[in-house]
C-alpha cells in the first residue's frame, strides 16, 4: 500500500471513529475536518491518476 493510500485509509478509520463517538452527527465540526481532510487526499490521488491516463494516452497517440 502506498503512502497516500495508507493514509487515506487511516483517515477514513478515523472519520468512522469520529462519527461514532459523535453519534452519528456528520456535521459535528471534528467530524466535518477529517471528512474535508480525506476528501483533499481523494482528490489528490485522482487528479494525479488523470495527469497520468492523459500522459500514456500522449504517447500512444503518437
Amino acid at each position: 500500500m502506498s503512502g497516500i493510500s495508507l493514509q487515506i485509509e487511516t483517515l477514513r478509520q478515523k472519520l468512522l471513529e469520529m462519527v461514532d463517538v459523535h453519534r452519528g452527527d456528520f456535521l459535528h465540526p471534528n467530524v466535518l475536518r477529517i471528512s474535508q481532510e480525506l476528501d483533499l487526499l481523494i482528490v489528490r490521488v485522482q487528479e494525479t491518476r488523470r495527469r497520468e491516463r492523459q500522459s500514456e494516452e500522449r504517447v500512444y497517440h503518437r
